[in-house]
Formats: C-alpha cells, sequence, structure tokens
C-alpha cells in the first residue's frame, strides 16, 4: 500500500522521525499515544456534531463539555471546554504535552 502512495509514506516517515526526536523510540509508545490524539479528536467531533444538530432541532442537549471540571490532586478547576481538542490542538507542543498530561488525562 505505502509503495503505492509516496505522500502517504513520505507523512509516516516524518511522523516516526518526530516520534524518533522526542525520544520515542518504542513502537508501542508511539502507536499508544497516536491512539489518545485520535481518541480525543473523535470525542472533540462528534460533541461538536450533536451541539450542531440539538441547535438545528432544537432540542435541549447538555454538552459534554460545560461547565468546570476539578483537577485531582489539587484544588485547581479548569473550564471543560479548555478539555476538548479543538482549543488545546492550536497550543504549542510542549505546552499541549504539559496542558493534556495534567488537565485532560491527570494521572
Amino acid at each position: 500500500m505505502l509503495q503505492n502512495n509516496s505522500q502517504l509514506k513520505s507523512l509516516i516517515d516524518k511522523l516516526w522521525q518526530n516520534f524518533w526526536e522526542g525520544g520515542i523510540a518504542n513502537p508501542l509508545t508511539a502507536i499508544e499515544q497516536i491512539t489518545y490524539l485520535i481518541f480525543m479528536k473523535r470525542l472533540d467531533d462528534l460533541e461538536a456534531k450533536r451541539e450542531r444538530d440539538a441547535e438545528f432541532t432544537g432540542e435541549t442537549y447538555t454538552p459534554r463539555f460545560a461547565g468546570t471540571f476539578n483537577i485531582p490532586g489539587s484544588n485547581d478547576s479548569i473550564d471543560k471546554q479548555e478539555l476538548r481538542w479543538s482549543v488545546f490542538k492550536h497550543k504549542p507542543a510542549d505546552e499541549m504535552l504539559l496542558h493534556v498530561q495534567t488537565k485532560v488525562f491527570p494521572s
């Protein structure tokens, strides 16, 4: 498949290079990270669709990302909108990593 699609192969090679440069050499770790990103994007996309559908039909809908979220292990809280992929995807890589580790998926 990749032999016939040089553009896709180039993108995958670039992605692997970024993982290597970021210190991720284990393919399983890279796949895990990609899976998290896909999950977060898909969740946000589905939520946006539900919001649009509710607005179109006039039905009431309580968004998943409404209100605030109390971060476990601290006294801090954050607006749930800040947990959406569409919001934090624009952050620089280092800031996004810290945001995902400490707020989106706190341990």
